[in-house]
C-alpha cells in the first residue's frame, strides 16, 4: 500500500517495506533535460565551483581576443585529482558594461578557441534587486563535446556567476590576488526511470551532483585541521539518486531533502533498504531486495521527532560511504557494521502547521564508529534534549569604532548540541519552514547578579 502524510503542508509518499518484495529487476533508464528555470532548485548536488580571477590558468593555452579589458578566469574542478573545467568570462558590449559571455573549455584540451560562447538565459519573473558593485546571472545550456553521449542524450550544463566586488575591481584592476566572485556549475539533465515493484510505481533517477559528465560517483570523505582545531571531516558532493517521494511527478527539492540521497549501493524505499547498481553503459538501474542481514536500530531518546538521518558507513580497507535510511516510528534498519553519525534533522510538531519546527544538525568530527549488530539490541543517540552551550571571550580592544584606552571586546558564542555531539545550525518553523524562530537573547551580569549588558544571538 502507499500511505501518505501531511508534513509541513506537503503531501509526502512513503512507500511501506511489506509490499516492495519483488525479486531483481533492470529498469530502463530515460534521459532526460531541467527547464534552466528549475536548475539551480533541482536536488541530488550543486556541483562544483570556480572563484573568478583575473589571472589567466596556465592551461590555458589559446583562447578569442577579449573585448574587456578585464576579463575574468576561473576553474571549476569535482576534486584535486578530478576533471577541471576552465572558463573565461567576458564584457561584448565593453569594459564596466556586465559580463555577458562565457566560454568553458568542455573538452579540456586549453583551447577556448573551438568552444562556443554561451549568454545568460532569461529567466521569467521579478530580477533580483542587487548592489551596485554586485552582478549575477545564469550561463547556458553549455553542452558536453560532441559524442559524448549517455543513455543516448547529450549531457548539458549551466553556470551560475556571482560577481561580488565590481567596484573593488575598478578600483585595482592591476591586483590578480582579488576575491571578485565565483560560478558555480550545475548539471541541467538527468536519467529516470519508474520502478515497478510489488505493485507499487515509483519515479526514480540519477543526476551528475558533481557536474563532471559521467555517473556513478560516490561522495568522496575529505578530512582537514585548521591550526590549533581538532580535526574534522566532510563528503564531497559526488552523484545521487533521486526518489519522486511524494508522488508529484517530478523531482524537487523540499525542506527535508527527502527526494535525493548520495549515490551507492543502498537504495532505501521508506525504511527498507534495496541493493541498486547502475549498468556499465547507463542505460538500466538494477534494483533488487537486500539479501543481507539487516540490523534494527532504535533512536534515543526522542527518535519519533527525527525525520532524516544521514550515517557514514565504514567498508573495507578504510572506506567510507554515505547512506540515508529510511526512519519510521523512531526506528531504522541499516547493514551490520561500524557506523558514524553525519547529518540529522528533527521535526517539532505544534498545535498549529505555523507552530511546527525544523532543526538541522551535522557532525563533522570523526568520531570512534559505533557498531549495530543484526538480532541483537541496537541504540543511536541522537536528537533532543538539546544542550545550548554558551562560551564568552575576551577578545582584545574592540576595534570597530570609538573606543577609550582599555576597552576589550567579548566574543559570546553558543552552540545547540544534540544527544550523539551533533551540532544543530539550521532552525526554521511555519507551515513552509521559510521562517526563524526568535533569535535567542543573553544578558551580562556582575557578580551581583546586575544585568550589564544583553543583546541577541545569531543563528548558523
Amino acid at each position: 500500500m502507499i500511505k501518505r502524510a501531511l508534513i509541513g503542508g506537503t503531501a509526502v509518499t512513503v512507500l511501506m517495506a511489506a509490499v516492495l518484495t519483488a525479486a531483481a529487476e533492470e529498469f530502463p533508464l530515460k534521459f532526460e533535460t531541467i527547464p534552466a528555470k528549475d536548475v539551480l532548485e533541482f536536488p541530488g548536488g550543486s556541483g562544483t565551483y570556480g572563484m573568478l580571477t583575473l589571472a589567466k590558468p596556465g592551461k590555458i593555452r589559446k583562447e578569442p581576443k577579449a573585448v574587456s579589458s578585464r576579463p575574468l578566469y576561473g576553474e571549476c574542478r569535482e576534486l584535486p585529482s578530478g576533471p577541471a573545467f576552465v572558463f573565461r568570462l567576458d564584457e561584448s558590449k565593453g569594459t564596466g558594461k556586465g559580463y555577458d559571455c562565457l566560454i568553458v573549455d568542455m573538452n579540456q584540451n586549453g583551447d577556448l578557441t573551438d568552444e562556443a560562447v554561451v549568454h545568460p538565459v532569461s529567466l521569467p519573473g521579478q530580477p533580483r534587486m542587487l548592489p551596485a558593485s554586485m552582478e549575477e546571472a545564469l550561463f547556458g545550456p553549455i553542452p558536453a563535446p560532441a559524442g559524448t553521449l549517455i543513455a543516448g542524450g547529450l549531457p548539458i550544463y549551466y553556470a551560475h556567476l556571482n560577481l561580488y566586488n565590481r567596484q573593488i575591481l575598478r578600483a585595482a584592476p592591476e591586483n590578480q590576488n582579488l576575491f571578485i566572485g565565483r560560478l558555480q556549475f550545475k548539471a541541467g539533465w538527468f536519467l529516470d526511470t519508474t520502478v515497478r515493484m510489488g505493485g507499487i510505481n515509483c519515479k526514480v533517477g540519477v543526476f551528475d551532483g558533481d557536474s563532471n559528465l559521467r555517473l556513478g560517483d560516490p561522495w568522496q570523505p575529505q578530512t582537514y585541521r585548521m591550526a590549533g582545531e581538532a580535526e574534522t571531516w566532510y563528503f564531497q558532493s559526488g552523484d545521487s539518486f533521486l526518489v519522486d517521494a511524494n508522488g508529484s511527478g517530478k523531482f524537487e527539492m523540499d525542506p527535508f531533502g527527502s527526494e535525493f540521497c548520495p549515490f551507492g549501493p543502498i537504495l532505501y524505499f521508506g525504511p527498507t533498504p534495496y541493493q541498486a547498481s547502475l549498468a556499465a553503459d547507463n542505460t538500466a538501474l538494477r534494483i533488487e531486495p537486500w539479501n543481507g542481514d539487516l540490523a534494527e536500530v532504535d533512536l534515543k531518546p526522542q527518535g519519533k521527532q527525527v525525520r532524516s538521518l544521514t550515517l557514514a558507513r565504514e567498508r573495507p580497507n578504510g572506506r567510507w560511504e554515505l547512506i540515508q535510511p529510511g526512519v519510521a516510528e523512531g526506528r531504522i534498519k541499516v547493514p551490520p557494521g561500524n557506523y558514524r553519525l553525519y547529518e540529522c534533522t528533527l521535526l517539532g510538531a505544534g498545535a498549529l502547521a505555523r507552530d511546527q519546527l525544523k532543526l538541522s544538525a551535522n557532525d563533522r568530527t570523526p568520531r570512534k564508529p559505533f557498531s549495530f549488530a543484526a538480532g541483537k539490541p541496537n541504540i543511536l543517540a541522537c536528537g533532543a534534549p538539546l544542550e545550548v552551550k554558551v562560551t564568552a571571550q575576551k577578545t582584545g580592544r574592540n576595534m570597530m569604532g570609538p573606543y577609550n584606552a582599555g576597552d576589550v571586546m567579548l566574543s559570546i558564542g553558543s552552540s545547540v548540541v544534540g544527544a550523539e555531539g551533533e551540532i544543530y545550525s539550521t532552525f526554521l518553523k511555519g507551515e513552509h519552514f521559510d521562517a526563524r524562530p526568535p533569535r535567542p537573547t543573553f544578558s551580562v551580569l556582575d557578580a551581583h547578579g546586575n544585568r550589564l549588558a544583553g543583546g541577541n544571538l545569531e543563528y548558523g
